[in-house]
């Protein structure tokens, strides 16, 4: 048993035909992919420096608006090293983030037990952020951190007149926001906005490359030239110079020509087959609105069981489903839905049926 983490068991790497996220790719499909990269001519890059990875950092700034991006080989190298200077500005030491945020529960209390700094939680589970939260923040922060989606609270997006809010109140006490934007550019569809549109309401914006943009790994921050420039320092710190990272790079400007203008698309498949689980299987399927390429469908089945059942097939058909199973009681589970190009291969109803199967 993986404890409803199925990503990564032996099986899938024997399936064909996926059903979240893209396609994962071989060691032979990585390298045909970086060949196909606009920067494989270009001189490899060493330390974080070279004609690549400043491509890649021009590139991103352009997207989101920004003066400067800074290329970091992992998330929470970038991420913590955002809280560490802007901590390093105040005389307050804590960090205003949500109780599902990724920072809370998937980084082992890093910003506690690394950084040295304290949480205070802002929201409340499986919800969104509202104006009521803001209000109740308290002034004493380094940081206010937002997840773009919160992917633990279901992919839930606050509303726009909340972040507007948010962002009025991080000015008015001069407490520095910071945008967890892994899923930034999904988030944006959401909102009907432009990227930079969003990425302008953080001093520091995250974003991941290897989620919807495909990249290999890594991620980019964001922000002015001089926050930019003080950040380098902390990357070293962190372990974030890799001595070269060009598999990350390579694969990442393949996505921003290849994933980047799909996007849009992802959003709406994810909308239109909300709605065609919904029509099949009940509202209850889907338990929270579809806002953006993530969402969860609950399905009447004993999560142990849809395990058994989802691996059953992937060792006899070869077909991958689901790469987390969640329990929510004796009866029912849910799982996450994350529209990339594997679902390019599927038409709803195909799906409709696998589901239904697996459920009776």
């Amino acid at each position: 048993m993986y404890k409803g983490v199925l990503l990564g068991h032996p099986f899938m790497s024997e399936c064909n035909k996926f059903l979240t996220r893209h396609k994962p790719l071989s060691h032979k499909q990585w390298i045909e992919r970086m060949e196909q990269s606009s920067g494989l001519d270009q001189n490899i890059d060493l330390f974080g420096t070279g004609p690549t990875i400043e491509l890649l950092e021009q590139k991103i700034a352009t997207i989101l608006g920004k003066e400067r991006a800074l290329f970091v080989p992992k998330g929470t190298i970038g991420q913590h090293s955002a809280l560490l200077h802007w901590s390093s500005l105040s005389s307050f030491k804590k960090v205003a983030i949500h109780p599902q945020s990724h920072m809370e529960v998937d980084e082992k209390f890093a910003y506690k037990e690394l950084l040295g700094l304290d949480a205070v939680m802002f929201g409340n589970p499986d919800k969104a952020i509202d104006t009521k939260d803001i209000e109740n923040l308290p002034k004493d922060l380094s940081t206010i951190c937002v997840e773009l989606p919160t992917r633990r609270a279901g992919f839930k997006l606050p509303t726009w007149e909340s972040l507007i809010y948010l962002k009025q109140f991080s000015i008015e006490n001069n407490i520095p926001l910071h945008i967890d934007g892994a899923r930034l550019f999904e988030s944006a569809c959401h909102y009907d906005r432009p990227y930079d549109e969003v990425a302008a309401l953080g001093d520091s914006v995250y974003i991941s490359l290897y989620k919807t943009l495909g990249a290999a790994a890594g991620g980019i921050i964001a922000g002015n030239s001089d926050f930019i420039e003080q950040l380098e320092p902390w990357r070293s710190r962190l372990g974030g110079e890799l001595f070269t990272a060009f598999p990350y790079i390579l694969t990442a400007l393949w996505g921003i020509e290849n994933y980047l203008p799909r996007i849009p698309e992802f959003h709406k498949r994810a909308l239109k087959l909300s709605h065609s689980i919904k029509r099949a299987f009940g509202p209850k399927a889907i338990p929270n609105p579809v806002q953006c390429n993530g969402f969860l469908i609950e399905l009447p089945i004993e999560a142990d069981v849809l395990e058994r059942k989802a691996l059953a097939l992937a060792k006899r058909d070869k077909i991958w489903l689901f790469d987390r199973i969640i329990k929510t009681d004796d009866n029912n589970c849910r799982i996450e839905i994350q529209i990339g190009d594997a679902l390019d291969d599927w038409q709803d109803h195909e799906l409709i049926e696998v589901i239904n199967n697996m459920i009776s």
